[in-house]
């Protein structure tokens, strides 16, 4: 029998660390499998120093300096007059194929005719991380002192969570139906509208079940927002969208008690508009009387001419609801609306689900077949991409960036520039990999303890810096409308 010496043992050890080592280094943080079965171990940075976190960057320092780097603009004009914008791509700044800024003219176009008293909206569609008007409203703030406009826009009849630009209260009657998650019902048909969702106070019934005599009230009060910024507080008119009733149903206006407006509308299969002048006031009050409810798409309050902007949070969705959506009542709308600038802001949701590039160009194809069917609705609409956030995942006790959310940032970048859009890179502007780690420890935090949802501050900063490299851009294109012509430097992107 051959004799065990001291070394063998040692090798033994040694040989298992190295495998255990090699495992650590290779099989990703998230595991390997697929499902309830998945095999996992831990990094080898939490094996070397157990319990570190990452260490926080100086996140107000970090944004300090964004401040102060400027993207260098320099318009010129080329012998055909085309506008030419030469640029420094910088951390913050939008990003367009071949650095090609054109397809955001006409919605400069459209901000210079908002100044002179014409009227447009920007629709900005986003995940949670828009809910109750953060960063929407500050770019509808900056919009309409710059260019003119008032009023918060559009207001779903039954929010998911209180409208970051009006106070809301309503009848405890009123269902919500949405096209995508979060919903209180379901429907067999997919004319949701503009919003992708809308509100009713009776439910579905047949034509034969309902009793022409009877007499449903639903309503809806708004009232000034203790958040909202004076100009969003100001609005001189408002639009009730609605449609889809089988019996006539009247609707009310009341202004601080009094009587505005009244008008019984007949049955309709198709969306309907009811418009009301009133000055702003401390409770607006809307009622629907009738036996049956209507689909009530809506309800929007805009003020003097200029720049109109919406707020549209679809919590739980990753963008790809539109082409499920009936288009004929989006036209309808849009065709009031006027939209000039649609932002689209979602990736955040499919992020925990793609691990591979290649489900992350999945998702981004089928992303982009929304953009196609949204610039069919409004052709003259510039788009702009807003990719997700950085987001942390616990691993091994530590929070680290989800490991797929690099893919879904580049393939949502490439799928923005095959389709004539901006992109605003989310990510990189908060710092890239870990960067949500320092702004939740930041102090005050720029960021909730879920390392996905910005706090209030967190956004209106990520606003500040997405309307200021929008600003840069309209700067240069105005610069570029008046510059004499210059023979192209050969080395312009």
């Amino acid at each position: 029998m051959k004799k065990l010496t001291p070394f063998t043992p040692l090798l033994l050890l040694l040989g298992v660390g190295a495998l255990s080592a090699l495992l650590m280094a290779v099989i990703p943080a998230r595991g390997i499998g697929s499902g309830a079965f998945r095999i996992r171990f831990k990094t080898l940075s939490s094996v070397l120093h157990p319990g570190m976190e990452v260490q926080p960057l100086d996140v107000g320092a970090y944004l300090t300096r964004l401040d102060s780097l400027q993207s260098i603009r320099d318009s010129l004009r080329d012998a055909s007059g085309n506008i030419i914008v030469k640029r420094r791509q910088g951390i913050t700044s939008i990003q367009f194929r071949n650095g090609d800024s054109s397809p955001f003219f006409p919605f400069f176009e459209a901000l210079d005719a908002a100044a002179g008293g014409q009227s447009f909206h920007v629709l900005h569609y986003g995940d949670s991380q828009i809910e109750m008007d953060r960063m929407t409203g500050f770019l509808r703030e900056q919009w309409q002192s710059d260019f003119g406009g008032s009023g918060p826009g559009l207001i779903p009849p039954v929010p998911l969570t209180p409208p970051g630009s009006m106070g809301h209260r309503a009848s405890s009657n009123w269902k919500r139906y949405t096209a995508y998650g979060f919903d209180t019902g379901k429907v067999e048909h997919n004319r949701y509208g503009v919003l992708c969702s809308f509100g009713r106070f009776s439910d579905y019934r047949l034509a034969s079940s309902i009793q022409p005599s009877d007499t449903l009230i639903g309503w809806i009060e708004l009232s000034p927002s203790n958040t909202a910024k004076q100009r969003a507080r100001q609005y001189s008119s408002g639009t009730v969208y609605f449609g889809y009733h089988q019996y006539p149903v009247e609707i009310r206006i009341l202004a601080d008690d009094s009587l505005i407006s009244r008008e019984i509308h007949d049955p309709s299969g198709q969306i309907i508009r009811h418009t009301f002048r009133t000055a702003s006031t401390r409770l607006l009050r809307i009622e629907f009387r009738g036996p049956d409810s209507p689909d009530v798409h809506a309800i929007l309050l805009e003020g003097e001419p200029g720049v109109r902007v919406d707020n549209i949070a679809l919590r739980g969705s990753n963008g790809n609801i539109f082409r499920r959506l009936d288009p004929r009542d989006i036209s309808t709308e849009y065709a009031d609306l006027k939209p000039r600038l649609i932002i689209m802001q979602f990736g955040g949701n499919s992020v925990p689900y793609v691990t591979t590039r290649q489900q992350a160009e999945q998702y981004a194809s089928f992303f982009g077949s929304q953009i196609k069917m949204l610039r069919r609705l409004a052709p003259e609409a510039a788009f702009l991409v807003i990719g997700p956030s950085d987001m942390s995942t616990r691993v091994d006790g530590n929070y680290v960036t989800w490991p797929g959310l690099e893919f879904v940032r580049d393939a949502m970048r490439e799928t923005a520039f095959e389709e004539g859009c901006g992109f605003w890179d989310m990510y990189e502007v908060m710092g890239g990999n870990q960067s949500m780690v320092s702004w939740v420890a930041s102090d005050p935090p720029y960021a909730g303890p879920d390392h996905t949802h910005f706090t209030p501050l967190g956004a209106r900063k990520m606003a500040e810096l997405l309307h200021r490299a929008i600003d840069i851009e309209y700067e240069a294109w105005k610069a570029g409308r008046t510059a004499a012509f210059k023979e192209p430097d050969a080395a312009l992107k």
